[in-house]
């Protein structure tokens, strides 16, 4: 058959085509590897000094941190002093003017003596004024001995005290003997006061060696967990000069001779550090390191910088290989970069052809852009792939639920290896928690088509569990049938472990270590048939007036520790409800016995004085009794209010005998003020400043103006009016005023919203409209106070989500007593967390409060939720609330409530 002259000329075109192509590119090729090593080379250079800067900087910050936190506890420390040698003074001067001077050496010395600290190495001293030796915690061989027979061996120690003497007080450093029989002598830190009035001089001081190792056991907690760098490889390392390792993430280095370790070039590595550290205080060294986790050693270049007062070389480094796919990456943007051009220059060339070419040209320009497309495309999956096999369990079953692919981060969270998973059926890692309808819900939707979502409990190799919040997608082929199920999952275990922690410190009380209300009203929601008693201690608001909170508070954890311990009550549970309330509640015995047993051991708990300090208090209470189930609660309150009426020492409830008249008659008179202050438009707004935003925000807080000039607060007549009319036109009337304050104004503003305000609805929709039409929604927080319950009205989530989506904010009121419903929490989504004052209150003296407050911080961080400190009413309460991360602050120290927005605060 002849060839026809169309094939020819296609098949000469073809060669001549490729012949020149061949060339071209085989020359573009060349210049592009040259382009590349090049750059190649340059970029590694570019990285190392990179690098080395970075490893520079965090050593270097490490170091300054260091000094941070020496500084830090030595000023602690000096300040510890001075209290401790003031208390000191105090009690010396009270044996002083209480005692004979034949008994007060005696008081002295047993007192002073039992007073310890630091681990038992802080004592005092008292000497003369001539010099004579009276008290010595540490060495009571010295007691009556003149102080200048230690002149010679300790004369930085006699400076010290000459200026003691001298300036009346005095803060330094001397070397003097530690407690016992060791006569090696140690530096310290000390603090003394020269009391003119008696003439003698008190005294005392921390080991310095003691306080840095207070600061070396809080800088190797910190920096156990320091990560930095490209993908975390950075981390800090700490050896002495004398080849001992004092902190490494390597323990295999614990047990080696550094003296002798070399690497595998032979170098002496640590030793190398060593002659640097002493000889230039800091520096680079190039080595050979093992990289954490594999068996292999790779180039390393380390910065370290050598900290003589604790002899610790401080440093960190880089492997070379950590970067490596870092430049592979850059390296690959610039050859994307000049790959247009190599095209671009192609084309120009095969346009010369364009005759011979034809229909060969169009074929392959044609089969050209489909071939980048797919690369696009399957560059984009494979990406997506990574992202997801780096941030989720992934995890692939067929139609029957037999698994046939898992991922990476599948094995690591399950401690399952592949060869484990593969072909066998996803029940194994079933937990037994799981409720069947779950599984039934999960196989109906997605053989259905439809994606699944929730979250599963799922059982580790080891036994143990996690959560996991999983999306299931049904895999379709090109027909449209599902053939296989892709689970996507993320692991949400310490969320749940915190939200469970959480729930069971706002179910107990941190001053008295009882149970709170909440934990009581859980009981009550789940007894049938009950007694409860509610133990009032009479005129206690007193005795904080008289000796203060602080002596209010040591006589609640006795009279607490006293409750808990009565042999009366060890069937029954005691908590604590508020303030100077107290609870016990049975659901099992008898009424008659529970009143008899409730009532002798409060005789035996008040019959005995309480000893708080030096106070010796007597207290009195009053009980009120309820036996039932429903209102049990509310029949005890009414029991108690009737004995306090009644000045009797117990009442137990008797719906037909308790008079009402009174309570009826105060609530007439709360009616009446009610009516007259909304017909004289006296219900008025305060505004109480919000410290930590950028903008300024206030609470908009309700108070009404008497005739006479004075200012009501809420407490005198807001429950009044929730059993009236005027509730709603209450808050409608707040909710007016500050909006029309604020629509003129760029501040943020709360406004304290509760259940009834919820629901009801000509309420709301005022609100919401009102603040469209001012143009403050953005602006606008809504404050929901006495949230308990509110959980139980499905509108109210609908209500709250309509505010959201018009841009107003959420909060919730006094978080951390009452409040326990955390997947209401999380389904409205509140913007913010305000931290009951109860809390707050405790949080300079009682580390339990701390717990609370740092577990509800770092619950609101992973819900990405805001926090703010209610009741900050001096400086030591603002800082303490700083360090725990808290958000904003809120309290008389930054600002007491006004009739107007006092920006002045935020300047």
């Amino acid at each position: 058959m002849k060839t026809k002259i169309s094939n020819i000329t296609l098949f000469t075109a073809l060669a001549i085509a490729s012949v020149f192509s061949v060339i071209i590119l085989w020359n573009m090729h060349s210049i592009f590897t040259k382009f590349s090593e090049k750059n190649k080379e340059g970029l590694r250079t570019f990285y190392i000094d990179q690098q080395k800067e970075l490893i520079k900087n965090e050593v270097e910050r490490l170091v300054k941190r260091i000094y941070a936190i020496r500084e830090t506890v030595i000023k602690g420390a000096q300040q510890n002093l001075k209290d401790q040698v003031r208390s000191a003074e105090d009690f010396i001067q009270n044996v002083y003017v209480n005692h004979k001077e034949d008994h007060y050496k005696t008081h002295i010395n047993n007192m002073i003596s039992s007073f310890n600290w630091a681990n038992k190495s802080g004592y005092f001293y008292i000497i003369s004024g001539d010099g004579t030796i009276r008290h010595h915690g540490a060495r009571s061989e010295l007691v009556g001995k003149n102080i200048d027979s230690l002149k010679k061996e300790f004369p930085d120690l006699m400076t010290f005290l000459e200026e003691v003497k001298t300036s009346g007080t005095a803060m330094g450093e001397y070397m003097f003997y530690k407690p016992g029989k060791d006569h090696k002598r140690y530096k310290k830190l000390g603090y003394a006061i020269y009391n003119t009035a008696f003439d003698i001089i008190i005294g005392t001081g921390y080991y310095i060696d003691s306080l840095d190792e207070l600061c070396k056991q809080e800088v190797l907690g910190f920096i156990a967990g320091e990560r930095f760098g490209y993908q975390n490889y950075g981390y800090f390392w700490i050896f002495s000069t004398n080849y001992k390792t004092i902190f490494h993430i390597d323990s295999n280095i614990y047990h080696t001779n550094l003296k002798t370790l070399r690497d595998e070039n032979d170098k002496l590595v640590i030793k190398e550090f060593v002659d640097i550290a002493t000889s230039k205080g800091s520096g680079f060294s190039t080595y050979s390191w093992n990289i954490p986790g594999q068996e292999k050693a790779a180039e390393k270049i380390s910065y370290l910088v050598y900290i003589p007062d604790w002899d610790w070389i401080v440093g960190s480094g880089f492997y070379f290989e950590n970067f490596y796919e870092l430049v592979r990456t850059v390296e690959g943007i610039s050859c994307a970069l000049l790959r247009p051009e190599i095209i671009k220059n192609s084309v120009i060339i095969i346009l010369l052809f364009v005759f011979t070419l034809g229909v060969a040209l169009f074929i392959y320009k044609r089969i050209r852009i489909i071939e980048q497309e797919q690369e696009i495309f399957l560059s984009d999956l494979i990406q997506y792939k990574t992202v997801i096999d780096t941030s989720a369990i992934v995890c692939i079953t067929d139609l029957n639920g037999s698994i046939i692919h898992v991922n990476d981060q599948m094995c690591k969270v399950t401690g399952f290896n592949e060869e484990d998973l593969l072909y066998s059926s996803h029940n194994q890692l079933s937990h037994p928690d799981n409720p069947i309808s779950t599984y039934q819900e999960l196989w109906e939707t997605i053989k259905r088509g439809e994606i699944w979502r929730g979250i599963i409990k799922n059982f580790k190799k080891d036994g143990g569990y996690f959560f996991q919040k999983t999306t299931i997608v049904p895999f379709n082929n090109k027909d449209g049938k599902v053939i296989k199920y892709v689970s996507i999952s993320h692991d949400v275990t310490e969320v749940f472990e915190n939200k469970s922690q959480l729930q069971k410190y706002l179910n107990y009380d941190p001053l008295t270590e009882l149970n709170n209300r909440n934990s009581l009203l859980m009981e009550i929601k789940n007894s049938t048939s009950a007694d409860l008693a509610l133990i009032d201690i009479d005129n206690f608001h007193k005795i904080n007036e008289t000796y203060g909170m602080k002596i209010g508070d040591q006589l609640l954890k006795e009279f607490a520790l006293r409750l808990a311990e009565r042999i009366h009550l060890y069937r029954y549970s005691v908590y604590r409800l508020h303030s100077d309330v107290f609870a016990v509640f049975s659901s099992q015995s008898d009424k008659n016995l529970f009143i008899i047993n409730v009532e002798t051991a409060v005789k035996d708990i008040t019959k005995k004085t309480f000893m708080i300090g030096e106070k010796e208090l007597m207290v009195s209470t009053i009980t009120g009794y309820a036996h039932g189930s429903d209102h049990i609660m509310a029949h005890a309150d009414a029991a108690l209010q009737f004995a306090k009426a009644n000045n009797i020492g117990h009442y137990a409830y008797d719906p037909l005998k308790v008079d009402n008249s009174k309570i009826y008659e105060q609530n007439i008179r709360v009616v009446k003020m009610l009516t007259s202050a909304i017909d004289e438009d006296r219900v008025v707004p305060f505004f109480q400043p919000i410290i930590g935003a950028d903008i300024p925000k206030y609470e908009s807080l309700m108070r009404i103006i008497d005739t006479n000039g004075g200012v009501i607060s809420p407490a005198a007549f807001l429950d009044i009016s929730k059993q009236t009319r005027f509730y709603p036109t209450l808050t409608k009337i707040i909710a007016k005023k500050a909006i029309d304050i604020f629509a003129d104004d760029d501040s943020n503003f709360s406004i304290n919203i509760s259940t009834e305000d919820i629901l009801n609805n000509e309420t709301m929709a005022f609100i919401h409209d009102y603040a469209v039409e001012r143009n403050v929604m953005s602006r606008m927080i809504l404050e929901i106070v006495e949230s308990e319950s509110l959980s139980s009205y499905a509108d109210a989530t609908l209500i709250l989500t309509r505010f959201k989506h018009a841009g107003a904010q959420i909060a919730i009121d006094d978080f951390g007593t009452g409040y326990s419903n955390f997947d209401y929490l999380l389904k409205i989504k509140a913007n913010y967390i305000k931290i009951d004052g109860s809390i707050i209150k405790l949080i300079t003296k009682d580390e339990r409060a701390v717990d609370i407050v740092n577990s509800i911080v770092s619950y609101a961080n992973k819900l990405k939720m805001k926090t703010i400190a209610e009741f900050i009413s001096d400086k030591n309460l603002s800082v303490k609330a700083k360090s725990l991360g808290i958000d904003y602050q809120q309290g008389y120290y930054h600002g007491k409530p006004e009739p107007y927005p006092d920006k002045s605060i935020f300047f």
